[in-house]
């Protein structure tokens, strides 16, 4: 059960959801740019973008269930993990697999996103390798009744999501799902690429992250990816006054469990 679970990873069936939410939109772009669509549709979809994508994948995913920097409820765990799902980057258990392999593999020609490695074009869009994780590595994810639920159903989560959107109206599926979707999937690529191309660095790492300013105002405050790399245990990315980190803020007022 467990190898089972494990290998429906980042795999073609994601691939093909992210193709899809692509081309929808597009179509979006095209309403709002030849059919006079209201603008106030793509604002509807920064705001998704920046609520799913900094709870989802930096709080949730991330730094909290991948690298354990925080511990918070029960329910505000699961709350960020239903979150994630909306992202359309892969289920917690298979992200998450995957990037702690990226870090105990990191820029050499076991991370199967380095753009060092593989190149900048095929990090951004993922398209790596076949990589076998092993099943260690999310060991913990296994042992959770609402991960394991989530991995196993991934894709009919999607599709219910996406079709209650759709009943709503078809502009509710495109630019409150599929456009802030794919700006995460975007989002993430920066932090792979550019964050281990272009910036500055506060530590010197064994790998090649860098900090980058532009990577960090995408992502609202992931960007500090040396900083990340040289403590991936900290919670909170920032090291300089300059480096705003919102992920950071929302965990000190809003998840992380207080200690006495």
């Amino acid at each position: 059960m467990q190898l089972r679970l494990f290998q429906m990873s980042l795999n073609f069936k994601v691939r093909t959801v992210q193709v899809i939410l692509h081309l929808l939109s597009f179509y979006g772009f095209y309403k709002i740019i030849f059919l006079f669509l209201s603008f106030y549709w793509l604002l509807l979809s920064l705001v998704v973008y920046w609520v799913t994508g900094t709870l989802g994948i930096n709080v949730g995913m991330h730094r909290l269930l991948a690298h354990k920097s925080f511990t918070t409820g029960k329910y505000r765990r699961n709350f960020l993990t239903w979150i994630s799902v909306t992202t359309v980057v892969g289920s917690p258990l298979a992200w998450c697999g995957l990037h702690r392999w990226h870090h105990a593999n990191t820029d050499t020609e076991k991370d199967p996103h380095s753009p060092l490695q593989i190149g900048s074009f095929r990090a951004w869009f993922g398209l790596w390798n076949k990589v076998k994780i092993p099943p260690s590595y999310v060991v913990d994810f296994m042992q959770d009744p609402t991960q394991r639920f989530v991995h196993i159903h991934y894709f009919k989560i999607i599709f219910i999501y996406g079709f209650t959107l759709l009943l709503l109206g078809p502009n509710f599926l495109i630019f409150g799902f599929a456009i802030p979707a794919s700006l995460c999937l975007h989002a993430t690529s920066a932090i792979s690429v550019i964050a281990h191309k272009w910036g500055y660095r506060n530590h010197e790492t064994k790998d090649h992250s860098k900090n980058s300013f532009l990577a960090a105002v995408i992502t609202l405050g992931e960007g500090w990816h040396n900083n990340h790399h040289n403590n991936t245990n900290a919670w909170n990315n920032k090291e300089n006054w300059w480096e705003l980190d919102l992920p950071a803020f929302l965990i000190r007022h809003f998840f992380k469990k207080k200690t006495s």
